[in-house]
């Protein structure tokens, strides 16, 4: 995919989210609203429970309001069902990094909240490290901080990183109150 076809992707996206964006309530009001946004109902109300309930879902929510990182989060199945789900870097502008992150729909809300976190936190990876601005930049601060997380099923190239896999586990356990899952 060109930048140019990322750009109007993005763009697209930005216009069609918007209105949903403005009329949300509770913790995506304010602040929240503005650095992780999203039209999927479930996705927010999930996104309400995480900040409630789990004290490092809040420190990875907060961590990217006081960020550069605009995060739009997006459920959908369309992307390869190698993983639940994957964090894309679409655009720097304005001063602000773009991500979507895109998640497979789940029966179990706890699963899907504690894959969220895991997404989160790699946009949180991508806030601590500013010289992250295109695909390529990324690749390199993975190489750096993370490692390959290609499978032979999958055509492209992924990454993933500890902390990723730590904070999912964490909100994850959190959720749980610590029982088995």
């Amino acid at each position: 995919m060109t930048s140019a076809c990322r750009f109007v992707c993005a763009l697209l996206f930005l216009l069609v989210a918007t209105p949903s964006i403005a009329n949300a309530s509770g913790p995506l009001r304010d602040g929240l609203r503005s650095r992780i946004r999203t039209t999927d109902a479930r996705l927010r109300r999930l996104l309400d429970h995480g900040l409630r309930l789990s004290p490092t879902f809040r420190a990875l929510v907060q961590r990217l309001l006081e960020s550069d990182v605009v995060v739009y989060l997006w459920c959908d199945g369309v992307h390869e069902r190698v993983t639940d789900g994957r964090l894309t870097f679409v655009s720097a502008a304005g001063g602000l990094r773009y991500v979507v992150v895109r998640l497979l729909p789940l029966a179990s809300a706890q699963r899907q909240i504690a894959i969220m976190a895991h997404e989160l936190r790699h946009a949180v990876e991508i806030a601590d490290a500013p010289d992250v601005v295109d695909q390529e930049s990324l690749a390199r601060e993975y190489q750096r901080i993370g490692y390959s997380n290609s499978t032979p099923l999958s055509s492209k190239i992924a990454y993933d990183s500890s902390a990723a896999i730590a904070a999912g586990i964490a909100v994850l356990r959190e959720l749980t109150d610590g029982d088995e899952y």
